[in-house]
């Protein structure tokens, strides 16, 4: 099995982020049964524990916690599973497009400006995809233009190096100060052809 059917199989994107969150519904839930416990069946089990009462009025109290017990216990564990999965499915679609972010900043970060974030159909987050998908596009034109520049510069420092050679009036101090100058271009380019921007990659 490949680890991407392996994710597919068994949803597990962000561990941490996801065992955060089973704990909180899990939480959650315990509340809801603990105040639905109080609320609905401590009137009748202080009436049960009130020898002042008449018999009939505490069986009658008893009868009532026998059948909220009966009615209520499986409605509410029914609803929390509900809940639980809705939610949880939710999350996945939180998360998806958090990996898929994750994996274009590390792209970025490794020089890659050829990528494209697609999110699948019923994935949350449709305004950040766009903008990343956006950033990134803005970032590949604005180094595609530096690095044509770039070029542009050092065929025009070529011409000027030859046709000052030609003219044969260059000094120590002049062939130093182009030396200087082609070095800093080459830098410049170097640090410009660190990114890729053909590859057109999409996660």
């Amino acid at each position: 099995m490949t680890e991407r059917e392996k994710r597919q199989r068994f949803p597990i994107v962000d561990r941490s982020l996801q065992y955060r969150f089973l704990v909180m519904i899990l939480t959650y839930s315990a509340m809801i049964m603990i105040f639905l416990a109080l609320f609905l069946f401590l009137p009748d089990i202080l009436k049960l524990h009130d020898e002042g009462l008449s018999l009939e009025a505490r069986a009658i109290a008893a009868d009532r916690i026998l059948t909220l017990h009966a009615r209520v216990w499986p409605a509410v564990i029914a609803l929390i599973c509900i809940i639980g999965i809705h939610s949880f499915r939710a999350l996945l679609r939180i998360l998806g497009p958090l990996y898929r972010f994750r994996w274009a900043f590390e792209e970025v970060q490794k020089g890659n400006l050829g990528l494209r974030v697609k999110l699948r159909e019923k994935d949350y987050l449709r305004r950040e995809e766009k903008a990343i998908n956006e950033m990134v596009e803005t970032l590949s034109g604005k180094l595609r233009g530096i690095q044509l520049a770039g070029q542009d510069a050092l065929r025009s420092l070529d011409e000027l190096e030859q046709v000052v050679t030609k003219k044969g009036d260059l000094t120590g101090t002049d062939r130093e100060v182009l030396r200087v100058h082609r070095r800093h271009l080459d830098t410049l380019m170097d640090t410009a052809r660190y990114f890729q921007l053909e590859t057109d990659e999409t996660v």
